[in-house]
């Protein structure tokens, strides 16, 4: 196992990691936690929990409840709630 993710990672894309690793959840849940990082990198959450929606190209279907996190903190961040997802995608 550990080989198969050295060799598509090559041991040093941390991030492409953790977006794979989100993915497992849906493409919508990715993009919801992409969103929040972009909001709080631009200064516009207070810290409190926020709801993010995120999608596809076929639209939003996926929400979450998270304590949002700048990217440099991005370990800070808390996934608090999986409001819903497509169950199938």
């Amino acid at each position: 196992m550990e080989r198969s993710i050295f060799k598509k990672y090559n041991g040093s894309y941390p991030a492409l990691l953790i977006a794979d690793t989100l993915r497992l959840f849906g493409q919508g849940v990715k993009v919801a936690v992409e969103i929040s990082i972009m909001a709080a990198d631009a200064g516009m959450l207070t810290g409190n929990d926020i709801i993010s929606i995120g999608g596809s190209g076929k639209g939003a279907d996926s929400a979450i409840v998270l304590k949002p996190a700048n990217q440099s903190d991005l370990f800070d961040m808390r996934i608090r709630e999986i409001m819903c997802k497509p169950r199938n995608f």
